[in-house]
C-alpha cells in the first residue's frame, strides 16, 4: 500500500511539472511604447500575491541628455516598484494605488556602461514579502 502511495505521489508530481506555463517573455516583458488601453488598478487583499498588470518604457534606448520615462500598473497591494539594473536602481513614484511612474534624464553615464543590459521591474507586496517582476533589454547611448 505504501509503495502505491509513493508511486501515485510521484506520478502527480510529474503531471504537475508538465502543466502549461506562459511563454517566457510574454508575461515577463516590459512594453516599449504605449500600452493601450492602460489597465486600471485591480483591488486585492493585502496578503494576496502582488501582480504587475502592465509596464511600459518610452524607449529601449536611453540617450544621454534625453528624457526617459515609464509607468507600471499593479494590483492594489503593491507597496513599491523598483527599477533595477547592473549600474543603477531607483524606486518609482506612486501616483495612486496600483499606479507607478518615473521620468528621468541620464546626464552623465561613464563609457563603460554605454552598452546593452537587462533591467528588472520588481513589484513588492505590502504583506508577506512577495514580489512580481518583469524584465526589459535596454541600451545606454
Amino acid at each position: 500500500m505504501r509503495a502505491q502511495s509513493i508511486a501515485f505521489a510521484a506520478a502527480l508530481a510529474v503531471l504537475a511539472a508538465c502543466g502549461s506555463h506562459p511563454e517566457a517573455g510574454a508575461q515577463n516583458a516590459v512594453t516599449i511604447g504605449v500600452v493601450a488601453p492602460w489597465p486600471a488598478t485591480v483591488y486585492v487583499r493585502q496578503n494576496d500575491p502582488p501582480r504587475i498588470l502592465a509596464a511600459q518604457f518610452s524607449s529601449s534606448v536611453i540617450q544621454i541628455g534625453q528624457w526617459w520615462s515609464g509607468k507600471v500598473a499593479t494590483t492594489s497591494n503593491v507597496a513599491v516598484v523598483e527599477l533595477r539594473s547592473p549600474s543603477f536602481s531607483f524606486i518609482l513614484h506612486r501616483t495612486a494605488f496600483g499606479q507607478f511612474s518615473f521620468r528621468t534624464r541620464a546626464l552623465a553615464v561613464p563609457s563603460i556602461y554605454r552598452r546593452g543590459f537587462t533591467a528588472a521591474l520588481i513589484a513588492r507586496g505590502a504583506g508577506g514579502g512577495l514580489t512580481d517582476a518583469r524584465s526589459a533589454e535596454l541600451v545606454f547611448r
